[in-house]
């Protein structure tokens, strides 16, 4: 499938709508936790009930404790402390058991979104280099960290707290129409029309959301290109110009905030308001004309208190759904996103039953192989090649001709539109992914150091060998030496990327970590560019022994780094133009020889 490219200030559009499935999917990550989620749920519930007896108290103290027209009821003083001693009791019990299932909750939602991010991570290792040419990086950075940080309130509080808040509102609207059904009338009138303006706003607050999250997005990607290319930013005396457009960026972004923020606003003031404010109203203004009336059974000043009261703790019931409502709202454009890139299936698979390479000779064949980045844009066309093993071979042309093109697909790093590859006969597209890089190994010309020590570095390409061997490997390519005069040796220290280190040190550590892996098929794409002539001539003298009985391909503009491969490919116009060693396509006086004539 060709991914349309996607730059910073192009928003991104969902292939698929939030919907029910969706939340249903979401709310699966919670399944192995089920038990114990059952188990917070029935503890919320069970402070919900707690809750709401003090109103049923408050009115029995109103109607049989407290002195009624003038009149003080037996064993007031008694029964005012035993109920005030029970309400007491009922309020510690609800904040005990709202801390503990705070807790737990707590808990439980951070270990499902570490699952869940943990399935974002992972489909982000799987997913072909296309996907990465396709987006930048800082769109694909807010969905592991952001969005799925924002998902944890979901599990945390939203969820829990919608069932509790639904249960809370059923429960209190069962208790009003059992104390007066003709106040209960009331109460539904009211929250009808609620119901339908939250719905409405629900989803205009999604569309809103989405744009917002598209807003966040382009501003992350323009933060972490900048960040990326300062030094060309520097370099070119763009800071002001770039500062400008981070500034329209940051604009765009507040634009949509607003006009999300407008509609998520309108949900507790609508809540409170209609519900708390106007509901509390219409139901003394019901109690009024019951009393003045008598419609029907009188009423008790306590009963109006007890509905009042249970009102109060539906309206609370009544804001706390809505305000989760908006809190899911909100994610759901997170979710769109997340799901889009859990669901995004890989272009490069491996294969059903995939084979392991043994004994590798390093025999390669390229086979009527055609390729595109972009659909319908060749880079190469009809490409047959066939390279014995242990033969060094060079790769010259002009820039985007396709030399890196032609190495990158031995790695499967792209898979070809037509025609195979093949490794001693085995079309790599069924050799396993393990196999497959463990026995090919590439080196670019942006080498790429983590944070950590050398010694990590080195080691990265083998987490199982020794300090010794590592040591070795670094000697094997020349580093060992300045690694040394280093401050604390192969323990130094370095940050993401080596910024402490030259340009040649970063790539002869990157050399050591390739050498230590001990690859059959070695790749060196532009691999000595930034090492001085003195080192390189030492790197020279290594690739005799190093690049023995291994096929090895080497892009490079140096003479000194080609001239001595078993054969040159001059590459250009798509394909294979000119094929032979050093002295064989000097003497054909073609593309090669004039390449090494304007170079001179």
């Amino acid at each position: 499938m060709q991914v349309s490219r996607n730059r910073y200030f192009e928003d991104e559009v969902s292939k698929e709508k939030f919907n029910r499935f969706m939340l249903l999917r979401l709310i699966s990550y919670a399944k192995d936790y089920k038990g114990t989620y059952i188990l917070v749920i029935i503890m919320l519930i069970g402070t919900s009930i707690l809750s709401l007896i003090p109103a049923a108290i408050n009115t029995f103290i109103i109607d049989k404790v407290l002195p009624s027209e003038g009149i003080v009821p037996d064993n007031m003083l008694r029964n005012a402390i035993i109920l005030l001693s029970i309400w007491f009791a009922l309020s510690v019990g609800s904040v005990v058991s709202g801390y503990i299932s705070s807790v737990v909750s707590l808990r439980l939602g951070n270990e499902i979104v570490c699952k869940l991010r943990k399935d974002l991570f992972d489909k982000l290792m799987e997913l072909s280099f296309n996907y990465y040419d396709s987006r930048p990086v800082g769109k694909i950075l807010v969905r592991v960290t952001n969005y799925t940080d924002e998902l944890a309130d979901f599990f945390v509080n939203d969820m829990v707290r919608v069932v509790q808040n639904v249960f809370i509102v059923l429960a209190t609207f069962v208790c009003i129409c059992v104390i007066e059904i003709r106040i209960a009338i009331v109460a539904v009138a009211v929250s009808i029309p609620l119901a339908i303006i939250m719905w409405i706003l629900s989803k205009l607050l999604h569309d809103r959301n989405v744009r917002e999250r598209n807003k966040y997005s382009n501003r992350t990607a323009f933060i972490v290109e900048d960040i990326n290319g300062l030094e060309v930013i520097n370099a070119f005396n763009r800071e002001e110009l770039n500062s400008e457009i981070f500034e329209e960026l940051s604009d765009k972004y507040r634009k949509e905030f607003m006009k999300a923020t407008r509609i998520r606003e309108l949900f507790f003031p609508m809540a409170h308001g209609v519900v708390n404010g106007i509901g509390t109203i219409a139901i003394y203004m019901a109690a009024l004309l019951i009393i003045s009336h008598n419609w029907g059974e009188a009423l008790t000043l306590g009963a109006v208190v007890m509905v009042a009261t249970y009102m109060n703790v539906f309206s609370g019931a009544i804001n706390t759904i809505c305000q989760r409502l908006q809190t899911i709202t909100n994610i759901t454009s997170n979710v769109e996103r997340i799901f889009e890139v859990i669901d995004t299936e890989s272009e490069i698979v491996e294969a059903n039953n995939a084979v392991e390479l043994e004994n590798v000779e390093g025999k390669i064949t390229y086979e009527d192989v055609t390729f595109s980045y972009i659909k319908g844009t060749k880079v190469l066309e009809n490409v047959n090649l066939t390279v014995e093993p242990g033969q060094m071979i060079a790769l010259v042309g002009p820039t985007g001709a396709g030399k890196s093109t032609i190495v990158n697909l031995l790695s499967r790093f792209y898979d070809v539109d037509s025609g195979a590859i093949k490794i001693d006969g085995v079309d790599i597209r069924n050799i396993s992914f393990s196999s497959l890089r463990k026995n090919v190994g590439v080196m670019m010309q942006d080498t790429f150091l983590f944070a950590g020590t050398i010694m990590d570095n080195i080691r990265f390409s083998r987490p199982d060998a020794t300090d010794e061997e590592c040591i070795e490997a670094a000697k094997t390519v020349h580093a060992h030496e300045f690694i040394m005069n280093k401050p604390e040796g192969y323990n130094t220290k370095i940050s993401g990327q080596g910024m402490e280190l030259s340009g040649g040190e970063k790539q002869l550590i990157s050399f050591a970590r390739l050498i230590l892996s001990d690859p059959k098929i070695i790749i060196l794409d532009e691999a000595t560019s930034n090492i001085d002539t003195e080192t390189e001539q030492l790197i020279q003298q290594m690739f005799t022994t190093v690049l023995k009985n291994r096929t090895s391909f080497v892009i490079a503009h140096r003479l000194s780094t080609i001239k001595n491969a078993d054969r040159i490919l001059y590459i250009d116009e798509k394909n294979i133009l000119e094929d032979g060693s050093h002295e064989e396509l000097e003497k054909v006086k073609g593309k090669y020889y004039k390449l090494l004539h304007n170079a001179g």
